[in-house]
């Protein structure tokens, strides 16, 4: 058994091509499906499997044949994939739904923030012997505070994302059009001739005053 921690996951996420802004929640659904094992396998009720750290179910089928199902990075792929399908939403997998995946945010939110390198660990990025079998994943600063590390871990995931450039970009975006827009209207409805004409009258009668 292989089990990595959040930053390692984190690296993994990022590697597969996450955006930014996602990877804390893709650390957290990690953790919270497969408790970080990269060879964790669930059966379901319905006859479906689960692999992996994302643990990806088989009715997704050829997709989880692009690669070795039990591999971080691989696995990480599938996962970007299904969210790529899903609308870039979260809504296949279970703890996501459920809301389970909030009590791993506090260490998926720290491990997104300094994610490892699948570079930097032994071997190559598809080496799975990263970790000594039976390791457990260290519990965050965050998670020894309990109920308050968790609410704290999901405000800071929430300002991850409100933080992300993107979002920013977007915001920046919308102010300008709607600039533009009320530019436009008040060209069209003749407003700005108005003012410069009440302008140069009023000029013209301070002139006339002595003003």
């Amino acid at each position: 058994m292989t089990r990595y921690n959040a930053q390692q996951i984190a690296g993994y996420a990022k590697a597969a091509g996450f955006p930014p802004q996602e990877i804390a929640t893709a650390t957290a659904v990690a953790l919270a499906e497969s408790g970080g094992e990269s060879t964790a396998t669930n059966k379901n009720t319905n006859g479906s499997i689960d692999y992996g750290l994302w643990q990806i179910n088989t009715v997704h089928g050829s997709l989880l044949n692009q690669g070795d199902k039990f591999n971080p990075l691989d696995n990480a792929k599938m996962a970007l994939t299904v969210w790529q399908r899903a609308g870039n939403k979260w809504t296949p997998w279970t703890v996501y739904k459920t809301g389970a995946y909030r009590t791993q945010m506090g260490a998926a939110t720290m491990g997104a923030a300094s994610p490892t390198d699948p570079m930097e660990l032994v071997g190559t990025p598809n080496d799975t012997s990263t970790v000594p079998a039976g390791t457990t994943v260290a519990a965050s600063p965050l998670d020894l505070l309990g109920p308050l590390g968790t609410a704290l871990g999901s405000t800071l995931g929430t300002l991850n994302r409100l933080l992300s450039g993107g979002l920013w970009l977007r915001i920046g975006a919308f102010m300008l059009g709607s600039l533009l827009i009320v530019f436009s209207l008040f060209r069209l409805s003749g407003l700005d001739q108005t003012l410069v004409s009440a302008g140069k009258t009023a000029a013209k009668v301070a002139i006339k005053k002595g003003i």
